[in-house]
């Protein structure tokens, strides 16, 4: 944005210039929702909201250490980032995915070319 000289606009000039302002915010996103954001670190009770898990099965993720998580005494915690980076991570493929990596992999090696 330009810099412009409030004292010479109108109300409206203003009104005008914020509300393109806060457009040009969320468009390019260059924000953080802090009201529906999880705080950094969270409990066993955070982390089972997050991984939409029950507590016990986030214990025996913990206990196999399948999980990242940190321990302070005989508290647990999580990290939200870690966490949603953790259950990215066991994104499977779809059929076609496989069938499209396949058929370029044949194809590099000029073995095969599927029609269709």
């Amino acid at each position: 944005m330009d810099k412009i000289i409030l004292s010479s606009l109108s109300e409206s000039d203003i009104r005008n210039l914020v509300k393109e302002g806060v457009m040009e915010v969320l468009s390019n996103g260059d924000f953080k929702q802090s009201s529906k954001q999880e705080p950094e670190y969270v409990d066993i009770d955070g982390a089972s909201r997050i991984l939409m898990k029950s507590k016990q099965n986030i214990y025996t993720l913990v206990g196999k250490r399948q999980v990242p998580y940190y321990k302070q005494g005989k508290k647990l915690y999580f990290k939200s980032e870690e966490l949603l980076k953790w259950l990215g991570q066991g994104r499977r493929k779809t059929v076609d995915e496989i069938r499209h990596g396949t058929d370029e992999f044949l194809a590099r090696k000029g073995k095969f070319s599927r029609t269709g």
